[in-house]
């Protein structure tokens, strides 16, 4: 009976270790499918594991410090650029509080060469292509969008905020939501 036991232990001690490991590379993934920032004469870029450069060190600031998905950088003229963790560049991220656009039931707003506005969400992909000329955050599954209009600045002081001017009848709604 206690062989029996020690067997036991024995199975369930190997299956707990196999369990954690599961676990373990599920939570933090493959460490080679991810990119690092780095710093080089003051501007950064990103490495792989291997410290292979992926992206060029050539802008002034990241706001992701470990691409796993998608990652923020801004260029020497203010805009935000969105890369996958291969290194791929994706789209322009529109700019909310100084920084990438916060995301608001998974998605974010990017724009388009063209200055239009679409939705992307957090892994990357691209849901709403840019056509709108401005976009407010997706709530309760609906975002108010314009085709028109003019962006507009409350002051020229440096605590200046801007805002979008589109006539009372030109605004709709769009959804994000699969029919």
């Amino acid at each position: 009976m206690k062989l029996n036991s020690n067997k036991m232990r024995s199975s369930i001690k190997l299956a707990t270790t196999i369990f954690a490991v599961v676990l373990l590379s599920s939570c933090y993934g493959n460490e080679y499918s991810r990119l690092f920032a780095v710093e080089k004469n003051g501007l950064y870029g990103y490495t792989n594991a291997k410290g292979d450069t992926v992206i060029d060190c050539v802008y002034p600031l990241v706001y992701t410090d470990i691409i796993t998905h998608i990652g923020f950088v801004a260029d020497s003229t203010g805009l935000i650029k969105c890369f996958n963790h291969k290194g791929t560049y994706l789209f322009e991220v529109f700019k909310y509080d100084n920084g990438p656009d916060y995301p608001s039931e998974g998605l974010f707003r990017i724009v388009g060469k063209d200055g239009l506005i679409g939705f992307a969400d957090t892994k990357g992909n691209l849901v709403i292509p840019p056509r709108y000329k401005f976009a407010y955050p997706f709530t309760s599954g609906k975002a108010k969008v314009t085709d028109t209009g003019t962006l507009m600045m409350d002051s020229q002081d440096i605590d200046r905020h801007e805002y979008w001017q589109s006539g009372k009848y030109k605004w709709y709604f769009i959804s994000h939501k699969k029919k």
